[in-house]
């Protein structure tokens, strides 16, 4: 039987450890760094194993009370976590830290475990959890650029040659707030609620990742005006699609696509993997798709024993917000892709 996991807080956790851990895993992504999660979480603390001063094994939990309780989550600019090993994982560690999980959190709003600890939760495990499978989207750069766009859908294909059909000039910047700006007046309105302090958050942690060389903004620019923007990131091997936003000249000119197609032709024939972090939302997965990427699932559970009628609230409002987020996702789509080349 494997040992219990030990719980370790914040301040217990040697950022230079955590990160040597994390950097030499199997999963290792840049999610998981320490000073990713200081910036995302409103606090975070983690299951090691076997021992506080030697572990082989993490799970970083960020935390948050809620109910007067500690509630785990999935926080922003964040698409998984889950269980980091140098070694391949196996199904009784992987019971050990859901047995863990359960004993420490009676509330898991949302978390979401990496693709590659896909396939050792792919049974039966512990109950107490509910378990459901999300996907993202990757692209593997390792051919040509000429193999690689040979796989983009027509409708990509169109999409770029009418983007090339613009005077685009695609610029390299530190500066933070065109994005933000396009993203508040563009796209901010159809998506909902926003957190006060997400635009500041976003901000810290993409001038972080740019000042550790681990991040990338990029803008399309028409004239001297910036109409499209996405911010990447690029560690062990993978690209992530952090953060985007275009008005809607740069919708319509396809600014975005020309940008990810310019980064695919610049890394074509190299080993790194491009993470799209699509949405549980066909239409946009589809359109990532369009470029040649292969659907990636990976798991996500959820918890609820709260007491009543903490539980009973929450089913309700679980029951209210997929029918809000099917609407707000349709918005979405099309403020992002007004302009579908099998519209024309």
């Amino acid at each position: 039987m494997v040992p219990k996991p030990i719980l370790l807080s914040r301040e217990q956790i040697d950022a230079q450890s955590w990160d040597n851990h994390i950097h030499n895993s199997r999963q290792g992504v840049i999610y998981a760094l320490s000073w990713y999660l200081d910036i995302i979480c409103e606090q975070w603390e983690a299951f090691v194993w076997p021992s506080a001063a030697d572990f082989s094994i993490t799970m970083p939990l960020p935390v948050k009370w809620k109910w007067g309780k500690r509630v785990l989550y999935q926080p922003l600019f964040c698409q998984y976590l889950g269980m980091f090993s140098a070694q391949e994982l196996n199904a009784g560690q992987l019971d050990a830290f859901l047995e863990a999980l359960k004993a420490r959190f009676s509330y898991i709003s949302h978390y979401a475990f990496n693709p590659e600890n896909f396939s050792v939760i792919g049974r039966p495990g512990p109950n107490g959890f509910k378990m459901e499978v999300f996907q993202t989207h990757w692209l593997h750069l390792n051919q040509s650029y000429t193999e690689l766009y040979a796989r983009y859908t027509k409708d990509r294909k169109v999409n770029l040659k009418r983007g090339s059909q613009i005077s685009w000039e695609i610029v390299e910047s530190e500066d933070f707030e065109p994005l933000m700006a396009l993203f508040e007046k563009n796209h901010a309105r159809g998506i909902g609620k926003i957190k006060a302090d997400a635009y500041g958050m976003l901000t810290r942690l993409g001038t972080e990742c740019i000042g550790r060389a681990y991040g990338r903004l990029m803008y399309a620019q028409e004239g001297a005006q910036m109409r499209a923007g996405v911010l990447l990131t690029r560690y062990r091997g993978r690209t992530i699609y952090l953060f985007n936003a275009a008005d809607r000249a740069g919708r319509r000119g396809n600014a975005r696509a020309l940008m990810l197609d310019a980064y695919f032709r610049e890394n074509a024939g190299t080993a790194m993997i491009f993470d799209f972090e699509s949405p549980p939302k066909a239409p946009v997965a589809d359109y990532y798709a369009g470029f040649g990427a292969v659907a990636t699932p990976f798991y996500v559970i959820k918890r609820n024993a709260l007491p009543f009628p903490f539980m009973q609230m929450q089913n309700l409002r679980k029951w209210l917000l997929p029918r809000t987020r099917q609407y707000l996702f349709s918005v979405l789509y099309r403020i992002s892709n007004p302009f579908p080349a099998n519209r024309f």
